[in-house]
């Protein structure tokens, strides 16, 4: 009937019933390589789901945006309604350690932290029934470096104690961590806050713990502070010139968290290898978040996520992969980290825009053309 029933056709349809023509700035190449990916991780790991987001850090605009298990919308009569779920837009998660950047930015953006500052991890914090313990334990002392190269929860607890709750919550806002994301579709959902905001929250709220938001807000986040430390607004549209930045951290703050993220790929011993493409400036951060099982968290159910932006000297794109209770398996020595299931995803999927896109490497920047693909719209895959 001409009435769109959901996702960008129903958030469109006042400017398609005018005639108005709607350009997207999805990329069907692109999103037929990350499914393609993304499907191979989920069935390597019998995962429960999983989702992948790709963007243009300049515009905002969405390159690619995929989840799965996903429908047919050709066949309505056998599409399972759990199916049409964006967990991308929708879905809130708890991040689990790619918030720990964003508690950095933070405190260097308020000047409370500086690179020489030590916080002690030897030993768990205790509050209360609670427990905040490392992943690996560490002894000694770490800077604020170590700690996000390390992933040390307990460091970056320590970090957001030091913070305090009042700043965090003021660059939530500033991050748009309490609302909706402004998109031009529907399904779209609200961050979840703790409704009591107290000490302990705000130092689990530090490493990606008791505070969750959509993966779409994690990237706007990203995007908004390695940019130069200007609002990134997602959009679908091609060419969509009608948002306004503004800033929201200082750009030295920006160029800190770079190199940051950059010091992941290039000093941890297990997400860098898995991460690394020689010639492309990546920096990312891996997030491991157990999932709540009969209202308790599950050790063994994680939520695996990478986060990669490229190149770290002057960042243009963004990558976002997440894979839901990922298994153990042999070929990981029985991990099933970020580090491990996402961050080889994010790798793949960053190794098909390059030829796709035609990215060239940092060291041979006029070296690679845009390779020429063609694409099987029936068949949904795209060759070379």
């Amino acid at each position: 009937d001409g009435r769109g029933l959901s996702g960008i056709e129903k958030g469109q349809q006042a400017k398609l019933d005018s005639g108005e023509d709607i350009y997207l700035s999805i990329d069907v190449r692109l999103q037929s390589s990350m499914r393609n990916e993304l499907i191979k991780t989920i069935n390597k790991f019998s995962a429960q789901s999983g989702l992948a987001v790709s963007m243009d850090i300049d515009t905002g605009e969405i390159l690619s945006i995929v989840n799965f298990p996903d429908f047919d919308p050709n066949n309505p009569d056998k599409i399972l309604t759990k199916n049409q779920f964006n967990s991308a837009t929708q879905g809130v998660f708890e991040m689990g350690s790619t918030f720990k950047p964003i508690t950095m930015a933070i405190g260097l953006d308020k000047n409370i932290l500086d690179f020489e500052m030590l916080f002690d991890v030897s030993k768990p914090i205790r509050f209360g029934k609670f427990t905040i313990n490392d992943y690996k334990p560490y002894n000694g002392k770490l800077n604020i470096k170590d700690i996000i190269v390390k992933s040390s929860n307990i460091g970056a607890a320590k970090v957001a104690n030091k913070i305090g709750k009042k700043n965090q919550i003021e660059y939530f806002k500033k991050l748009g961590f309490f609302e909706h994301i402004d998109l031009e579709l529907d399904e779209t959902q609200k961050p979840l806050s703790p409704k009591h905001w107290k000490k302990i929250e705000t130092m689990t709220i530090g490493f990606g713990h008791g505070f969750a938001v959509t993966p779409l807000h994690l990237c706007k986040a990203y995007a908004s502070i390695v940019n130069g430390g200007f609002t990134v607004n997602p959009t679908l549209l091609k060419n969509n010139n009608s948002i306004i930045s503004k800033r929201i951290i200082k750009s030295s703050t920006a160029d800190q968290i770079k190199n940051l993220l950059r010091s992941v790929i290039l000093e941890t011993k297990y997400t860098g290898p898995n991460a690394k493409i020689e010639g492309y400036e990546l920096g990312g951060k891996t997030g491991t978040a157990e999932l709540l099982s009969n209202g308790n968290y599950s050790s063994d159910s994680n939520l695996a996520s990478f986060i990669s932006i490229f190149p770290v000297s002057n960042p243009k794109y963004l990558v976002l992969a997440m894979i839901m209770d990922p298994k153990k398996i042999e070929e990981t020595y029985f991990n099933n980290t970020g580090g491990w299931v996402a961050a080889p995803l994010v790798k793949n999927i960053i190794l098909e825009m390059i030829k796709i896109l035609g990215i060239p490497s940092s060291s041979n920047p006029n070296k690679l053309k845009a390779s020429i693909y063609k694409y099987d719209v029936m068949n949904s895959n795209a060759t070379l």
